[in-house]
């Protein structure tokens, strides 16, 4: 830490202080540069409930960071003559049926698998209150019933957790260990990564572990619990700063694998258009204002991380979080600009509000049954997909775009107000835009309001219209649960649900035959088009 000068040693304390307290969850912080320690701090507490302090050896959950151990493992298995990447994940899992057993082991690598993402679909169906908690087994069996997929394999993008769960499952099979002790083994120890273990149930108690912290609307923190007992590969690994720091050190090193195998870990994924994206191998290779970063963030329900590693600069950051109000992304890229002022080129141009007045609004796609909204927020213009906010859209020589939960989006003004074309992942869409106005909910009243059902579950569900608000029931085992309609026009309504605790937003798009209502499709972000067929109707 003497090789920070106190300006920067304290811009960085800063970044902490809103946790540099004795009654609220924090951080664990580390930096290193050319291989010297520049920054290694913890802050707040690793259990509010104990009065324990976080340290810098306190394991946290690194969630979705996970997901590069699994892609170098899968890698590591290539290199063994077990595995191949372009083969589908149903030669080395022939039980898998249907939609499932289709994708390549390259395609779950890279999100492109087309498959629904299984944990977003359960936690639709859970009814708010149950215990949190979805046990082994339960994501493979109900993936296994949809008839459909969200796209093509290899067509466009969505984050899946389920297909590196497909993943878990094929490391095992080919190299005959638990997915535990092939990290261990192959993964953990050789890089001396000794508080490092794949935990996948915080019903188990492990020493040193911070709890997850779930922060309330009021202010209080509730305990969180890690939902899925299927989450392994996609974010089971439980970490610590120094630990992370050596994982750093490896993808700037390549310890591990071979330079073949790196360089298939750093490849851009190509999609079946030619159009490119810059995730691969549970990676983003990209550049941070011209400089090189390898990088990746993870979140769960009350804990956060991020990992950033610039390898042309030797600098690697790592930022832990136990609380679900906290930004590890944010902040690394912000100890980043810090410590590389002198190197990253101009900061990219964000789209400014002024003057482009007209693309506020939201916009529909039939052919793809989705929303996307255009918003002003201070100077700037952010975007939603599918009511899902996205960020800000970027200004490069006029032409506004960024990366999205959807893949590479980029906006392309049309002559009239009236629409505008949106390419993601390559492919452009024409969306019109929906009324600024939309229809009251009781004028939709005897439109919508009946029973429905899953088509692939035959699970029934029911519109209901109640002191004026539209709601789509469940009829879960346990208890109704209960999902707001809004609006946006006749044909496109915003939903909101609560997933596991947190809310989330969706859309429920009509289907209509000869002009009546016969079914309905319903969108999460990593879940397309679900659909649901009124009681009844074929």
């Amino acid at each position: 830490m003497n090789d920070l000068d106190p300006g920067t040693l304290a811009a960085i304390d800063k970044l902490l202080e809103s946790s540099a307290r004795s009654d609220v969850p924090g951080y664990a912080v580390g930096v290193v540069r050319a291989g010297r320690v520049l920054y290694r701090r913890a802050t707040g507490l690793a259990s509010i409930e104990q009065a324990v302090a976080n340290t810098p050896g306190t394991r946290m959950r690194i969630a979705s960071v996970t997901k590069q151990f699994t892609g170098l493992a899968v890698m590591l298995l290539v290199e063994d003559g077990k595995l191949e990447l372009d083969q589908p994940v149903r030669a080395y899992l022939p039980e898998l049926a249907g939609l499932n057993g289709t994708p390549t082991l390259r395609q779950l690598l890279n999100h492109t698998s087309g498959l629904r993402d299984a944990l977003d679909s359960i936690a639709f169906f859970l009814s708010e209150g149950l215990f949190p908690q979805i046990p082994a087994g339960l994501t493979h069996q109900w993936s296994s019933r949809f008839t459909d997929a969200n796209f093509a394999p290899g067509e466009a993008w969505c984050y899946s957790n389920y297909g590196y769960g497909l993943l878990s499952l094929v490391i095992e099979k080919a190299s005959g260990l638990t997915l535990a002790d092939f990290f261990q083994q192959r993964l953990f120890a050789p890089l001396g990564m000794v508080d490092s273990v794949l935990w996948p149930n915080d019903m188990e108690l492990l020493p040193g572990l911070a709890t997850s912290h779930i922060r309330l609307p009021d202010g209080r923190y509730r305990r969180s619990i890690y939902p899925c007992e299927e989450l392994v590969g996609g974010g089971g690994i439980v970490s610590t700063v120094d630990d992370m720091l050596r994982w750093a050190a490896n993808l700037r090193e390549q310890r591990l694998g071979s330079a073949a195998s790196w360089a298939e870990i750093q490849r851009k994924l190509r999609f079946n258009n030619g159009s490119e994206h810059n995730y691969g191998f549970g990676l983003k290779c990209q550049l941070h204002r011209g400089v090189e970063l390898r990088w990746h963030d993870g979140s769960t329900f009350g804990s956060k991380s991020a990992l950033l590693c610039y390898p042309t600069q030797g600098l690697d950051i790592v930022v832990l979080a136990n609380r679900s109000d906290s930004e590890p992304g944010a902040i690394g890229i912000k100890i980043a600009e810090l410590l590389l002022a002198d190197v990253l080129g101009p900061p990219k141009v964000n789209a400014e509000a002024v003057g482009r007045e007209a693309l506020i609004g939201n916009y529909y796609s039939p052919a793809l049954r989705r929303v996307f909204s255009i918003r002003p927020h201070q100077t700037n213009l952010l975007f939603a997909i599918n009511a899902t906010p996205e960020g800000v859209l970027r200004d490069e020589d006029g032409v506004l775009g960024n990366d999205s939960s959807f893949g590479p989006v980029t906006v392309h003004h049309t002559s009239s107000t009236a629409a505008i074309e949106v390419e993601i992942c390559g492919h452009r869409e024409t969306y019109s835009r929906l009324p600024a106005t939309p229809p009251a909910s009781t004028e939709l009243e005897a439109a919508l309001v009946g029973s429905y059902r899953l088509a692939d579950f035959d699970t029934p569900v029911r519109i209901v219209l109640e002191q004026g608000a539209l709601h789509i029931d469940l009829d879960s085992r346990f208890h109704p649960n209960r999902i707001a309609l809004t609006p946006f026009s006749s044909e496109v309504f915003l939903c909101t649900v609560t997933v596991l605790g947190s809310p989330a937003q969706g859309v429920v798009t009509l289907e209509r035959r000869d002009g009546v209502v016969v079914g309905f499709f319903f969108s999460l972000q990593r879940t397309w088009n679900l659909h649901f067929l009124r009681s009844g109707m074929r």
